[in-house]
């Protein structure tokens, strides 16, 4: 009933015609299973080491220049349902209802290292990062994270030059061959944008391991 309700993002009401189960079952195993999930965070999502990732100290264009970076942060829409009188902090830029998602992935396995979800679709990405420190997020002294414009540049956090084309998509459509001082931008793009591709990853792994331990049933 868990995954069926997530995969399809369908409201108590329907999963109970669908599995012929009153709401207040449905309800009670769904919480079940997610406070289960919850937590398996820790044994699963973490923060990374204080250490250069092998995807940077091997490569002699990432290497000494991104030494000091420990991975990727970026947001991501996640559709979701809320009652009526909570639409429009929910209604994101985009027109749909969503959460706005942080997470940061680590460049190695690209795996998913810190997840914050729970904020309105209008959220700004900044708002929810500052959000994240209030949580608990880290980031170790003299490191850093590449984050995209949605971000503020901090010590904490490179984002790109401003007013400057880096997506490789505009390059090639002005028949223009990026140059070695925008290389960062280039790199940050690459691996920021599969990020998204990390949350499908995530929840597959995560929804197929052995949750007998959490749960007495």
């Amino acid at each position: 009933m868990f995954l069926y309700a997530i995969a399809h993002s369908d409201t108590n009401r329907e999963v109970q015609e669908r599995f012929q189960h009153s709401g207040e079952t449905v309800s009670r195993h769904f919480h079940r299973v997610l406070q289960a999930l919850n937590r398996l965070v820790p044994y699963y999502i973490k923060l990374p080491e204080n250490q250069i990732p092998t995807t940077i100290s091997s490569n002699p264009k990432f290497y000494p220049f991104f030494s000091d970076c420990i991975g990727a942060l970026d947001g991501t829409h996640i559709a979701a349902r809320v009652p009526a009188h909570q639409a429009a902090a929910y209604r994101n830029r985009k027109g749909f209802l969503s959460q706005n998602v942080l997470a940061c992935c680590e460049f190695d396995d690209l795996l998913f290292t810190y997840v914050l979800a729970g904020w309105e679709g209008s959220a700004h990405d900044g708002a929810v990062l500052g959000a994240a420190f209030d949580s608990g997020f880290e980031v170790p002294k003299e490191k850093y994270y590449l984050g995209d414009a949605g971000f503020g540049l901090a010590p904490y956090c490179l984002t790109p030059y401003r007013g400057v084309r880096y997506h490789l998509r505009e390059w090639g459509k002005g028949n223009e061959r990026y140059q070695n001082h925008i290389l960062l931008h280039e790199t940050e793009l690459i691996i920021v944008l599969k990020m998204p591709k990390n949350f499908s990853i995530y929840v597959t792994l995560l929804y197929g391991m052995q949750l007998k331990e959490f749960l007495e049933f």
